[in-house]
């Protein structure tokens, strides 16, 4: 077998009934002994309503910072972000680092668990290939043969559910015991977060208000009645009126395109404070562009549990949501190579988003109409019955899919600032998430990582060090001042140098894994390839002592991105040393040192 197609499971994303409710004191961590007490924030505002927009405001209304919190979202109420949207059918795989959120509240961690399909890491998930020839057989595992309902070839899906149910419920609890990420849809995830801070404000003083249609205009710091503060100024989507809140502290999670990251980067020199080398121009995004940047993706809704015809004389497949599958195409030119794509789910009777991820120049963007785009699947995929008659994708869905402009993954972007206050120091301003760092999902750490950037956030605030949550000695060079402004100098300080490691693993981690088609893709997948089986080997030679690939050491939840990345370096400099002493050997028995040497001195 290819060792690409041995390494392809290992590369899937890791980038897609709640219990009682805890008493209100246990919504967070308390402050570890000895630690000094958070600033005493009163009133903050949130600019973006997207999972780390939510989990930020559950975290500053919560022990010990306590602030009323107004949460902004420039989308409608009328979009529903806790609604199935297919433009949005996006899967989160919440891991280890995520989870360093979720465990601080207990409901929520409870909720993730409960409506999410667990996965143990690399290797975890259960990948089925399907050829795209409908005369070669499916190859299954044994676990996919179980779970499809034909055991033995004897028993329809309907005379054993009972029997399978039992079976996998007690496979799924076991591996809930040992799994290390949970596969959620995103629309599950903002739902999940929204209930608990609907639960938040029933149990709690500092409430957390949530207002839709609501665009940031602009950031900056001003005088109040209670003091210097941070008004926000916003535009109403729907009125157009302007408005402004004042605010202690205004946290920036508005995406790859954050207003607030915008202001920060336009604002005049003397408006903001920063930290020691950090100038308004230093939130301007750098970036930087991967083999997955800027691929396009759209998503084509299958029907839940749909059957995969198999080879003659073999039994369908029948899917199952927990199960995550691979469809090829028998097209594998440089502009017409598909392949569907499907992660797993929890709801067994849900419909089924099949994401397809291309190069932008791919001819399937040049189809506009239903019925062209069902004949041209038709042909990538003829194992397959997609003919109007067959009735397994309506042509209402064929149409909106040809329609769908889809998005594009976005270059590898960081700000290099993450934190501003105003001169008293008394009140400011941080990034978190997308606005700060932004790359394509092939690490799988997207959501994980602005969920980290929220923890991060929250141990500066408490006066503890950003990447660790010890306590942090108190020295005076450099820190005195307002607290406020000395927590957010420690999250810029210790926290940036965090972001960039984390953008050079995604621009450098599993860039390839879409199976991009272009003849240059392939020769530079097969090279990236060789890497990954070389460092290993040597891993495995020298018992350790070399460190993995960047990409299998990001797993470790105990690793920061910067010793994950500095341990990938070791070893790249190991092996450039390497190959330069080999050449200089190889060029020293061929007599080219004697050349050179003598071609430069005068004759």
């Amino acid at each position: 077998m290819a060792m690409s197609a041995l390494l392809r499971p290992l590369l899937l994303p890791l980038a897609l009934t709640l219990s009682a409710a805890p008493p209100a004191a246990s919504l967070a961590l308390p402050v570890p002994p000895g630690a000094a007490p958070p600033p005493q924030l009163r009133r903050a505002v949130v600019v973006g309503a997207g999972p780390v927009g939510i989990a930020a405001a559950l975290t500053l209304a919560s022990s010990p910072h306590n602030c009323s919190v107004t949460l902004l979202e420039s989308s409608p109420a009328s979009s529903a972000q806790t609604e199935y949207d297919p433009t949005k059918a996006f899967l989160y795989n919440v891991n280890l680092r995520g989870q360093a959120f979720t465990k601080q509240f207990p409901r929520l961690h409870e909720g993730l668990v409960e409506r999410s399909v667990p996965s143990g890491g690399f290797g975890g998930s259960q990948l089925t290939i399907v050829p795209a020839d409908p005369e070669v057989e499916i190859p299954l595992k044994q676990d996919t043969l179980r779970y499809s309902g034909k055991k033995d070839g004897k028993k329809g899906e309907d005379d054993n559910a009972e029997e399978d149910g039992d079976e996998m419920k007690g496979s799924m609890q076991s591996e809930k015991a040992v799994g290390v990420g949970y596969w959620i849809p995103r629309h599950e995830m903002v739902k999940l977060m929204a209930e608990c801070v609907a639960a938040h404000n029933e149990e709690s003083r500092c409430k957390i208000e949530l207002l839709t249609a609501k665009e940031c205009v602009s950031v900056a710091p001003a005088d109040a009645k209670e003091g210097r503060c941070v008004r926000v100024e916003i535009r109403d989507a729907d009125s157009g009126v302007h408005s402004v809140y004042d605010a202690d502290f205004v946290v920036g999670a508005d995406g790859m395109y954050s207003r607030v990251g915008r202001c920060l980067a336009s604002s005049p020199p003397d408006r903001w404070h920063f930290s020691r080398g950090i100038k308004p121009r230093k939130f301007e995004l750098k970036k930087w562009t991967s083999p997955a940047s800027y691929l396009r993706i759209k998503v084509l809704q299958f029907p839940p549990r749909f059957e995969i015809p198999n080879a003659p004389g073999k039994l369908p497949l029948t899917t199952r949501a927990e199960g995550t599958y691979a469809l090829r195409s028998v097209k594998t030119g440089p502009r017409d190579y598909l392949s569907l794509g499907l992660l797993p789910m929890k709801d067994n009777y849900a419909v089924r988003p099949t994401n397809i991820v291309t190069r932008p120049d791919h001819e399937v963007w040049t189809i506009t109409d239903g019925p062209t785009m069902r004949e041209y699947f038709q042909s990538c995929f003829p194992r397959f019955n997609f003919e109007k008659d067959a009735g397994m994708i309506s042509e209402a869905e064929w149409d909106r899919f040809a329609k769908a402009q889809g998005t594009r993954f976005p270059p590898c972007q960081r700000s290099e600032g993450l934190a501003a206050w105003d001169s008293s120091g008394a009140s400011g301003v941080a990034l978190v998430g997308d606005a700060c760092h932004a790359f394509s999902p092939d690490i799988g750490q997207g959501v994980n990582a602005g969920l980290m950037d929220v923890v991060c956030l929250d141990r500066a605030l408490r006066g503890l060090d950003p990447a660790t949550g010890e306590e942090v000695a108190t020295t005076t060079g450099g820190e005195d001042g307002p607290e406020l402004r000395r927590n957010l100098d420690r999250y810029q300080r210790r926290h940036a140098p965090e972001v960039a490691a984390l953008i050079r693993l995604a621009r450098f981690g599993a860039p390839y894994q879409y199976r991009q088609p272009h003849r240059a893709d392939r020769v530079l997948a097969k090279l990236w390839t060789a890497n990954v089986v070389l460092r290993l080997l040597l891993n495995k030679l020298t018992f350790g002592l070399v460190p993995q690939h960047c990409i299998m050491l990001s797993q470790d939840k105990d690793l920061t991105f910067r010793q994950v990345m500095r341990r990938a370096d070791i070893t790249s400099r190991a092996l450039k040393g390497a190959a330069l002493a080999v050449m200089g050997a190889w060029a020293w028995r061929r007599g080219v040192w004697g050349k050179i040497v003598g071609a430069a001195l005068p004759s």
